[in-house]
């Protein structure tokens, strides 16, 4: 067996778990109600689907290995990767503090400022996040974070 260095197998693992984990939640909902399918049949045949394809997918990754080197990219490629998800963890966890707008402000402003002018990458990344803030929470009332330091917007 070849499973050292076989990345294939460790992601067909984690989606494994994924799948099982959701598959054992769908069982706490109803699977069929009086007005017909319950809000637990979509999520028990998706993840069921998922933990199918997952074995088949960690069954044929044993004998074509997929290695970690011939996948992930190398210098400034592994750079701009890194860099996604750097801004993503900041905005998960700068959101309930600093508020969406903030929030979404430094996570955009991080990636665009790699390609534009700062000056150009701070009113693009305002401006995106203060329109996507407003049509959420003005037009289709899905409340957003505020944050203390934006709450005075209103």
């Amino acid at each position: 067996m070849k499973l050292k260095n076989n990345l294939s197998f460790y992601l067909s693992l984690v989606l494994m778990i994924f799948a099982g984990t959701f598959l054992w939640q769908s069982w706490e909902l109803d699977y069929y109600s009086s007005l017909g399918p319950g809000p637990g049949l979509f999520p028990r045949w998706l993840s069921g689907g998922l933990l199918l394809i997952s074995i088949w997918y960690m069954v044929s990754s044993i004998g074509q290995p997929i290695h970690w080197s011939e996948v992930m990219p190398k210098g400034r490629d592994m750079r701009n990767v890194l860099t996604v998800l750097a801004s993503v963890l900041v905005f998960v966890f700068v959101l309930s503090s600093l508020g969406f707008v903030l929030a979404g402000f430094l996570m955009m402003f991080s990636l665009l400022a790699r390609s534009y002018p700062w000056l150009r990458a701070s009113v693009i990344a305002l401006s995106v996040n203060v329109l996507i803030y407003y049509t959420f929470s003005g037009w289709l009332d899905v409340p957003l974070p505020k944050g203390e330091l934006w709450s005075w917007v209103g």
